[in-house]
């Protein structure tokens, strides 16, 4: 699958590009529980190093 900087141009493979997941852990009577929020993956292109989503993160709350 091609991918396509919205910030650079640069356009690749999408192997060539690295992706960052973010979660945030809450330790609640000494067991670790996971957020329940969705969080997108974020892209991080490799020429300018700028990151972003291929879909909208506020998409749940447009209603679309």
């Amino acid at each position: 699958m091609k991918l396509k900087c919205p910030y650079c141009g640069f356009e690749g493979d999408s192997a060539e590009f690295d992706y960052l997941y973010e979660t945030t852990l809450y330790v609640v009577d000494s067991k670790i529980e996971r957020e329940e929020r969705e969080r997108p993956i974020l892209v991080v292109c490799p020429k300018c190093r700028q990151g972003f989503f291929l879909e909208d993160p506020y998409r749940k709350f447009h209603g679309e």
